[in-house]
């Protein structure tokens, strides 16, 4: 994938340099004016950010801020410049770890360097020399400095012999650059003496006259150049640069040297102690020819083949083989792939008869130049018991894994559509609670208008009354069911079973519903059972399941319509029928309408209502362990079926005191 690089330049051609040979080595290059940065708000998903000089600290440090040093890489200006030069020092010194591109960079070095820091970590930075600048002439001296300070090298400077040692005794130098004659003393002299100490430093001699510098002598005591006087500042900054290279090489090849070595002696180790691993294996390994002639087994391999050594001799692989092992090997070894190995079952017959089951991993290798195998046996007699017994655990495993992942998607599906109907309930709780509330402070507000203006009608401020009242209970009633709905699901609901005649808790709850059955000029029948019906339940519990029942009937049925309810027993369960001639119950809906958080679209589209009242009843037959159901009449309206036990298991129910 190619590398991304962001540019951040301030019109400079070093800028425009490094991104053609960015892109000649295949990133993808993308050069902006530091004015434009604000809009690179991601600058830090780059591979490389490139910071030209002359752009402002101010707008590039929050970027900054956020890049590892490893991830910058900044363009130096000329060191003639002092302007430029002193404005990139205060950009350097934010980051001192970052990689630095000089101008007297060859094209070949930028493009190196780039590769080089884009295939490193964060920590990777570029190693810059120690240099000892010895020269007697003062002017001659500062001016060398400055140019080797400006490309950010650290320099010291010495003018003469005695100077030069003093500062080596607490320095480690990297580079020499010496004037050849120094009156008391020449170059090659403090050279000489300087590597008595430090042997690992370099030497760069200049001079005006060249005849007399023996060459000869220079390059023996290691000498690497020497420079005709005056010194350009180009020249000297890339025969610093040549040199440093050089011997960065050299020690780069000094570590890799010392590092092959290492390797060698490891592989030396590694492979005295394969010889070990390889003779004294528990696992049979085998060397043998493509045409199946044994080159050499280990001690376990002779075990298995119940031969010696000496036994070994003249053998092939396919003498100890059953004929199907046989026939398969060869196809293999004739078929070979590209991975140049292959795995096969095989049979070893044994002298008391019978085979043992092995299993072969065979790969191809070099031996001497020659094409051959190796292959190390298991023996996997174990291993065939087990897959006989896993084999016919298989299918009951198989079978349990359908059943359970069929259980787990029913439960999916159930519980997406809990989350669905708990939003639409949720939606229309909240219009079911603000109706009577809006109704409240109405109401309120017209009786205060009225007090306030001094009409103190006595009709008009029971009306109002009464309409805060009314919506008072509605809002009581849904809170109340809101309540007992939280109190079943964490189990607090109070739960008290005692033995109650069911014709007795029938009549209490038509009693209180008998006013909006008068409202609406409806009749409710209730013909009595022959003989009582006794059952185990909570009194309260079931006037409210019978109440939200003959009150979700009533809503739904027409004015001057007719109510049943219907008691029976068959001395196991009691059976409860309600039967209204209202407006019936969608089909695709009946076995939903006593959900959490669902309702009927009936209730949606203008009867009101939550379907809490609902909820609540199936949560009550629950607690007396029973049943309730729905239907659609043939004639018209619903029947809500209720089953309930004579008597409760309270072995198996929680019974909260």
């Amino acid at each position: 994938m190619a590398r991304k690089i962001l540019i951040i330049d301030s019109s400079t051609i070093i800028a425009m340099r490094v991104k053609v040979l960015l892109e000649l080595i295949g990133c993808n290059v993308e050069l902006i004016h530091f004015s434009m940065l604000e809009m690179f708000t991601h600058a830090e998903n780059y591979d490389l950010v490139v910071i030209a000089h002359g752009v402002p600290v101010a707008p590039i440090k929050p970027l900054i801020d956020k890049l590892s040093h490893g991830r910058l890489l900044l363009l130096a200006p000329k060191t003639e410049n002092t302007e430029q030069l002193t404005a990139f020092a205060g950009l350097n010194k934010i980051v001192p770890d970052a990689t630095v591109v000089y101008p007297f960079f060859s094209n070949k070095e930028i493009t190196s360097l780039l590769e080089s820091l884009l295939e490193l970590d964060s920590n990777h930075m570029m190693q810059l020399p120690t240099i000892l600048l010895v020269d007697h002439i003062q002017n001659r001296l500062d001016n060398m400095k400055s140019n080797l300070i400006g490309a950010h090298i650290k320099t010291l400077t010495a003018s003469s012999l005695n100077d030069a040692l003093t500062i080596a005794k607490s320095n480690k130098i990297d580079i020499l650059i010496s004037d050849f004659s120094l009156g008391e003393a020449t170059g090659l002299q403090i050279f000489s003496k300087l590597k008595v100490s430090q042997p690992n430093a370099r030497c760069l001699l200049f001079t005006s006259r060249p005849d007399q510098v023996s060459m000869i002598e220079a390059i023996r005591q290691g000498v690497e150049d020497v420079l005709i006087k005056p010194l350009n500042e180009n020249i000297l900054l890339q025969s610093v640069h040549k040199l440093w290279q050089t011997e960065l090489l050299k020690r780069r090849n000094a570590e890799l040297v010392e590092r092959l070595q290492e390797t060698v002696d490891a592989l030396i180790e590694k492979d005295s102690l394969l010889q070990v691993i390889y003779k004294h294996t528990p696992d049979a390994i085998m060397l043998f020819k493509r045409n199946g002639q044994i080159i050499e087994a280990n001690d376990a391999c002779l075990r298995l083949l119940d031969l010696p050594f000496s036994g070994l001799s003249g053998k092939s692989l396919f003498d100890f083989l059953d004929n199907d092992s046989i026939a398969g090997i060869k196809e293999k070894i004739s078929t070979l792939n590209s991975n140049r190995q292959f795995s096969y079952d095989l049979r070893l017959p044994i002298k008391s008869g019978g085979t043992v089951p092995l299993f072969g991993s065979f790969n191809e290798i070099d031996h001497h130049g020659e094409i051959a195998l190796a292959v190390i046996f298991k023996n996997v007699t174990h291993l065939k018991q087990k897959e006989e017994l896993l084999q016919e655990a298989k299918g009951l495993l198989e079978e349990e894994v359908k059943a359970r992942t069929s259980q787990l998607e029913h439960a999916k599906n159930v519980a997406e559509a809990a989350n669905l109907s708990k939003s639409d309930f949720l939606a229309n709780m909240s219009h079911e609670l603000r109706t009577p509330m809006h109704s409240i402070l109405s109401f309120a507000r017209f009786g205060l208008d009225k007090l306030e203006a001094g009409d103190f009608a006595r009709e008009k401020l029971l009306k109002y009354l009464s309409r805060i009242e009314c919506s008072g209970d509605r809002l009581l009633s849904l809170l109340n069911n809101l309540l007992d709905l939280s109190k079943l699901d964490v189990g607090k609901f109070p739960f008290n079973p005692r033995p109650h005649n069911l014709e007795s808790i029938i009549k209490t709850s038509i009693d209180d519903v008998s006013g909006t059955a008068m409202e609406k000029h409806i009749n409710i029948i209730f013909p009595a059972p022959d003989s009582p019906v006794i059952v185990q339940c909570d009194e309260e519990q079931i006037n409210q399941l019978l109440r939200n029942v003959l009150g979700n009937a009533l809503k739904f049925s027409e004015p001057k319509s007719n109510i049943t309810l219907k008691l029976a027993s068959d001395g196991q369960f009691a059976d409860i029928e309600v039967i209204d001639s209202g407006i019936g119950i969608p089909e695709d809906e009946l076995d939903h309408i006593f959900t959490k958080f669902v309702q009927s679209s009936k209730t949606n589209s203008g009867a009101g209502g939550t379907g809490l009242g609902l909820a609540l009843c199936r949560e009550f037959v629950s607690l007396h362990q029973g049943q309730i159901s729905a239907c659609n009449n043939t004639n018209g309206g619903a029947t809500v079926h209720i089953k309930l036990p004579l008597e409760i298991n309270l072995d198996e129910h929680l019974v909260d005191e």
